[in-house]
């Protein structure tokens, strides 16, 4: 698949985060107690760079992170993200 055609986005939410991988029209999400449980898995599929796990984690994001991290150019295995719980959304 075209890497422009997948977008990932890690969003804090409360006590919780959400990682949301978008494959052409199709919306894949799933739910983590924490935002430094969504960016460890998201270190384990690839989706996330060692490097911005620690600026998303940041208790007091910096602003560029403020409302979640978001890679447009990531390569996702959809089977995998599948095995690890991700949800369709309807």
């Amino acid at each position: 698949m075209n890497k422009a055609e997948i977008a990932v986005k890690i969003v804090p939410s409360d006590d919780e985060a959400y990682t949301v991988v978008c494959v052409g029209e199709q919306v894949w999400r799933k739910k983590y107690p924490s935002m430094a449980t969504a960016t460890s898995e998201a270190l384990e599929l690839q989706i996330l760079a060692p490097s911005d796990k620690g600026l998303a984690d940041m208790s007091q994001p910096v602003p560029t992170y403020a409302q979640g991290f978001t890679s447009p150019s990531v390569e996702v295995d959809l089977d995998e993200l599948i095995k690890r719980g991700f949800l369709l959304d309807a």
